[in-house]
């Protein structure tokens, strides 16, 4: 047998041609390129078609026409038509971050305040009216007092928000000018007072137990005098009206006690007014040196304590001790560590309002 042999290439070899796999010669397949889809071509406007909108192009959602859709008015176009270009335009606007929000309507009110116009005259007329219904059935008597109640709340929140935002001098003139304000103001005051978790005023009464007997008090802006009748000192009860005849009727940033006469001075929820640097004036006239003030008020009235004390320093006064741990109520004792004439001029300061809102 003879070894295999390679025949000469001219002589019995046959060439095949093959076709190339990639005309571009990198060695990589080529991609059929891919058939573009026609575009569709905008539908004309045209009776059989009327959801097309003429400016823009777009559809708008209206109401179907199908055979299961409800029956259509032709009288209410007009409104479909408005509402769904509102509803597009609010879309619009939501898209665009540009929200607009209603503003409630205000109501009327003179010197951006809430006036209250409840004449004396009506409200003793409402008052003998109820009170006559009152004695024929319970249920008549059960709503007149429930009708007194909230006629007695709403005059006392108009007075106390006067007295709040004016000066002591025009609360005066308020006082003066009805003199049943008052007592109708401290009826109000009581049905507030029954609401607090306690009454500061028994706080200053305990406090003024421990002073020594001898020590001569100024209630300033007593209201009832009840600090009078619960201690054993001689004390000086001052307010606008004199509830009683042992009370002196005057204004507490000018009263006719004499240069100091006194020994401890209080102001018992009494801070009401814009003009706080005349009271503290009036206070160091009347107090001896190294007299004692005792302050209680309601806690949220402060915004900053540290510049009440800053402006009762202006005053002469130094302060001594503080409890603002209480809650509802904060407790300031001073003491009066130098004089300072009651002519001397300076920035007045005030707390903030306390204003009860209607329930």
């Amino acid at each position: 047998m003879q070894p295999f042999e390679v025949p000469p290439w001219e002589a019995g070899a046959e060439i095949i041609e093959f076709k190339p796999v990639n005309p571009t010669g990198n060695g990589v397949a080529a991609k059929k390129p891919k058939k573009k889809k026609p575009k569709k071509k905008r539908a004309a406007v045209t009776e059989e078609n009327p959801n097309v909108n003429k400016a823009a192009g777009k559809f708008t959602y209206r109401q179907g026409g199908g055979p299961l859709a409800p029956p259509r008015d032709s009288s209410d176009d007009d409104d479909d038509d408005d509402d769904v270009e509102d509803g597009i335009r609010a879309m619009h606007k939501v898209k665009s971050g540009r929200i607009e929000k209603q503003r409630a309507p205000t109501q009327a009110t003179k010197g951006g305040k809430k006036e209250l116009k409840l004449k004396p005259e009506l409200a003793h007329a409402a008052v003998e009216a109820m009170e006559a219904t009152s004695s024929s059935t319970p249920t008549a008597s059960s709503l007149a007092s429930k009708l007194q109640s909230e006629l007695l709340g709403g005059r006392f929140r108009y007075i106390n928000e006067q007295l709040y935002s004016t000066t002591s001098r025009k609360a005066e003139a308020l006082f003066r000018k009805d003199s049943s304000a008052f007592e109708a103001y401290h009826a109000g005051y009581r049905q507030q007072v029954e609401k607090w978790p306690t009454n500061p005023l028994n706080r200053i009464i305990k406090t003024i137990k421990k002073v020594p007997k001898t020590a001569i008090i100024g209630d300033f802006g007593c209201g009832e005098g009840k600090l009078a009748q619960s201690v054993p000192n001689k004390v000086y009860s001052m307010d606008l009206v004199a509830a009683r005849s042992d009370i002196i009727a005057c204004n507490i940033t000018d009263t006719p006690l004499q240069a100091q006469s006194l020994d401890v001075a209080v102001y018992c929820l009494s801070l009401m007014g814009t003009d706080l640097n005349e009271f503290f004036l009036e206070a160091n006239r009347v107090l001896k040196l190294h007299g004692s003030v005792y302050i209680a008020e309601i806690q949220s009235r402060f915004e900053d304590v540290r510049e009440f004390v800053r402006c009762l320093s202006a005053c002469g006064f130094d302060l001594i001790k503080k409890d603002v741990a209480v809650n509802y109520f904060y407790f300031f004792q001073f003491k009066k560590m130098r004089h300072v004439p009651k002519n001397t001029k300076l920035k007045a300061f005030s707390l903030k309002p306390c204003l009860y809102r209607k329930r």
